[in-house]
């Protein structure tokens, strides 16, 4: 893999974005089973390379369009902590007023028009985005980010027949964790979506658990699709931790993940150490800076008020 050309600070800013996705997953880890958090969750421990190399590349106003599993992609987007964990503790004060909960997350200030719980369902609002940035001669781009399991849907084909066709700058993000909750992809999926995506738009492939591998390759989709103005593929295989849905660890017997091998933030920090762009005390620093951005917002999150029956009436 080539290494990506950035400042120094910006690699350390990646380690970052990475700590404040895990952090607040092992928070979660921590609190969930008291009830507190009045939301089904989908952890993305393991799988925060994905959503923190991809956004690195976005700016401001390029749109991501979420399923699911939104924690990741929502904090690397931009979206302020305190106004994630508040909506996960149901308070007003939570991006989406407490009415969405982890898998209805909003904040149209940094690209994010909502998240849908419809497995492939926001696959084509992603490329509705497209569409309105195409129409309106706008040089940005929309990401659709889904997983192995949404590319069953139909809607999942004819979105890049649609983008392909219509020229639109649609990056389609594949976060391939090879489950379709339980199901190993070898069950539910025979083409390959990378290969059968060949055919509409240029394809790209990381290392889901390596984030300067996404990084690098979502730099060379981005830029194809700023270039031409026309849809990408990028496909990035990488290790669900915990249960689809819930705060119990993987235990299916096909799933063999090595916490350190497969640890995104693990190979970055190596990287950091043995490239010398970061001390010890450096990345111990930034923990500390991400642990208190944490209970920063926690804090918020138990001050901040729940909705009243108001609320209710129409």
């Amino acid at each position: 893999m080539e290494t990506p050309r950035m400042k120094p600070a910006e690699f350390l800013d990646l380690y970052e974005q990475l700590l404040r996705i895990r952090t607040l997953s092992e928070h979660i880890l921590e609190v969930y089973q008291d009830d507190v958090m009045e939301t089904p969750v989908h952890l993305t421990l393991g799988q925060e390379a994905v959503a923190v190399g991809v956004c690195a590349n976005l700016d401001k106003d390029d749109v991501l369009s979420l399923g699911h599993r939104t924690h990741a992609g929502a904090l690397a987007k931009g979206m302020p902590l305190k106004a994630l964990v508040a909506e996960l503790y149901g308070r007003t004060t939570g991006c989406s007023g407490s009415y969405g909960g982890s898998m209805h997350v909003y904040d149209p200030e940094h690209g994010l028009h909502g998240s849908s719980a419809i497995v492939g369902g926001n696959i084509a609002l992603g490329v509705g985005a497209g569409l309105s940035f195409s129409l309106q001669s706008k040089d940005n781009i929309a990401v659709s980010m889904f997983g192995d399991g949404a590319c069953d849907a139909g809607v999942f084909w004819e979105s890049m027949n649609y983008a392909a066709l219509a020229k639109l700058p649609v990056l389609f993000l594949l976060e391939d964790n090879t489950l379709s909750n339980v199901m190993p992809k070898s069950k539910h999926l025979f083409p390959d979506p990378a290969a059968i995506a060949s055919h509409f738009m240029p394809t790209f492939f990381a290392d889901g658990t390596d984030v300067l591998s996404v990084y690098q390759a979502a730099n060379e989709a981005c830029g194809e699709i700023r270039r031409t103005g026309g849809p990408a593929f990028l496909h990035c295989p990488t290790k669900r931790w915990m249960k689809h849905q819930g705060v119990e660890e993987e235990d299916l017997p096909f799933i063999h993940i090595d916490r350190s091998k497969d640890c995104p933030i693990q190979k970055l920090e190596r990287y950091l150490l043995g490239s010398h762009l970061a001390t010890p005390g450096k990345l111990k620093e930034i923990r500390a800076r991400v642990d208190q951005a944490l209970a920063d917002a926690v804090r918020f999150a138990k001050e901040s008020p729940y909705p009243n029956p108001e609320v209710l009436e129409v």
